[in-house]
């Protein structure tokens, strides 16, 4: 149990090193299965196979919500049931997870499978793109369930404090599927049905290890096959915990749909494709504010769960600026070198996608600095057993500021009104966060000054 105990014992500075740099270290190998696809298709296959992995994106983050919404739910849940010692009920969490992953997993991938091209073209397929995007996706839609184990049970290894573990897990994962992909498309030429199936053996592979450790014995929260099952109470927890990540990813699909049907009517294929390069770059500076993400879960959550609330606000706090301090850092290099970002994609440097992705990724980013305050609060409050104020802070976001400047922004500024969306977004999002910031920041002083018997006294943010 001395990995439970760390997380009331340590000092909050050194577990969020020991739980976010493994974080950090798994989830930016992650990202190399969407970065080296698209290079590798960029440089073999060309722009169309760039664009055809963004149109692929929607599909990908509804299957990304439905692992998200039970594997956050659950390892939500887990974190506070071993803070109050219930070990019971966590393990009994951790078998109805992977149950709800098998059903939700085989779900998905039959009814993905039957409506492919409708939905492709939903998402903003056109004609030249759509041969590439469907074979594509209908192998990555195969590997659905071990997607789900790989991504969404393996943080379950890290909610119980092993994050070594759990970075191990999906270092595997990427570097297999980097490995695949030079063999499948740059030696054996099979273009967009290689990336697809180096990425669905990279998961695999990730998914084998992660029941492996549940079953070896040497996990905290031990697999019973008992517990394969689910009860509706307990569901009931995690589907609540879990809905902010399931909306917002839902929602971010929605999105994404959106801006390819408007990136296609005001720039056509290559703007879909300098699209596409943006995400991969995205997912270079969103890793580490995942991975910090992911290593302030178990600190807060635990220490919620344990009523240790000073430690919790200062696990929030450090979290920030750990944050902020990644989202200043790549802000400040794409303003000044975005052509290189895009010559990785392309085998010729006088390309359209680099003269004019590079004003694109400028316009896009240009409030990056506030993104890492953003996630780590809004993800805060869902750790701490309040997913109704994560979920708010996400539709304001992502509806009622983000959807609707898509659709005004293009109308009158073409092209670059598509880039500007993003900022408009940060911008609007950065002041509803910043008064829930302030409200739970009381909050936390009152509940110190309550479990410690005292009055309130000014502590400095």
């Amino acid at each position: 149990m001395s990995q439970t105990r760390d997380l009331e014992t340590l000092p909050i500075s050194k577990l969020l090193i020991k739980f976010a740099i493994p974080a950090i270290t798994g989830t930016m190998v992650t990202s190399l299965y969407n970065i080296v696809d698209r290079i590798f298709l960029g440089r073999y296959v060309g722009e169309l196979g760039i664009a055809a992995t963004t149109i692929a994106m929607p599909m990908m983050m509804i299957n990304m919500a439905i692992g998200m919404l039970i594997g956050f739910g659950t390892n939500s849940q887990i974190s506070i049931r071993l803070g109050e010692k219930r070990y019971d009920e966590a393990e009994a969490l951790l078998g109805q997870g992977l149950f709800l992953f098998t059903i939700t997993s085989l779900l998905f991938t039959a009814l993905s499978l039957w409506f492919m091209k409708p939905l492709l073209l939903l998402f903003g397929a056109t004609e030249n793109v759509m041969p590439y995007a469907q074979t594509y996706t209908t192998i990555v839609v195969i590997g659905t369930l071990t997607h789900h184990i790989s991504f969404g049970a393996n943080s379950f290894i890290r909610g119980e404090g092993n994050p070594r573990i759990a970075m191990a897990t999906m270092i595997i994962g990427g570097v297999i599927n980097v490995i695949l992909d030079y063999i499948f498309i740059g030696i054996m030429g099979w273009g967009m049905a290689g990336a697809a199936w180096a990425t669905v053996i990279g998961y695999s592979v990730s998914a084998g290890w992660v029941l492996h450790y549940f079953l070896s014995g040497r996990s905290v929260v031990k697999l019973y096959w008992r517990n394969f099952t689910m009860k509706w109470e307990s569901t009931r927890a995690v589907l609540i915990m879990g809905s902010p990540h399931f909306i917002m990813n839902a929602i971010a699909s929605v999105q994404m749909s959106l801006f390819n049907n408007q990136l296609a009517r005001f720039g056509g294929d290559n703007a879909i494709s300098v699209m596409g390069v943006i995400i991969s770059f995205s997912l270079i500076w969103q890793m580490p504010i995942v991975g910090i993400s992911q290593g302030l879960q178990p600190v807060a959550g635990y220490n919620y769960g344990a009523r240790k609330f000073t430690r919790v606000k200062k696990a929030l706090y450090q979290a920030i600026l750990l944050a902020t301090a990644v989202c200043v850092t790549f802000f400040v290099f794409i303003q000044f070198f975005p052509e290189p970002v895009f010559a990785l994609f392309v085998s010729d440097n006088t390309s359209d996608l680099i003269r004019e992705g590079a004003p694109a990724i400028r316009r896009f980013l240009l409030m990056l600095p506030l993104v890492g305050f953003l996630i780590i609060t809004g993800n805060y409050f869902q750790f701490t057993g309040r997913p109704r104020t994560s979920l708010i802070l996400t539709v304001v976001r992502q509806v009622f500021i983000l959807i609707p400047a898509l659709m005004v922004l293009p109308e009158y500024l073409g092209l670059n009104g598509v880039w500007y969306v993003m900022p408009t977004s940060d911008l609007g999002a950065f002041f509803m966060t910043g008064i829930c910031f302030l409200s739970e920041r009381r909050r936390l002083k009152k509940m110190i000054a309550e479990s410690s018997h005292m009055q309130p006294v000014s502590v400095p943010v």
